[in-house]
């Protein structure tokens, strides 16, 4: 498996807290509801993170070195990352810190 370097376009899966609100329902409906898998799936480029997250960026602006819009997924929560294109060198340094 690749490794995402920064400016990376990847997918993260990962797993979350859940609000399951079936209004007046049996603890049995409630268990049910709760034993469905998550598929909670973020995709952008990999920033990296500090420690104990991760840190996508949903879009880039290398020729101005700025970011929009981040999603920050702890580290303990993400099952699985897949690189799906790797950035340029031109992009990786633009987007230094």
């Amino acid at each position: 498996m690749k490794r995402a370097r920064r400016g990376d376009v990847v997918e993260v899966e990962w797993a979350d807290s859940e609000h399951i609100a079936l209004g007046w329902a049996s603890t049995s409906a409630y268990v049910k509801a709760a034993s469905a898998p998550q598929a909670y799936r973020t995709a952008g480029y990999w920033i990296g993170g500090a420690t104990g997250h991760v840190l996508i960026a949903l879009s880039i602006d290398p020729a101005n070195r700025h970011i929009t819009h981040a999603m920050s997924i702890p580290r303990a929560v993400i099952r699985k990352t897949t690189v799906l294109g790797r950035a340029s060198k031109r992009v990786r340094k633009a987007l230094r810190p």
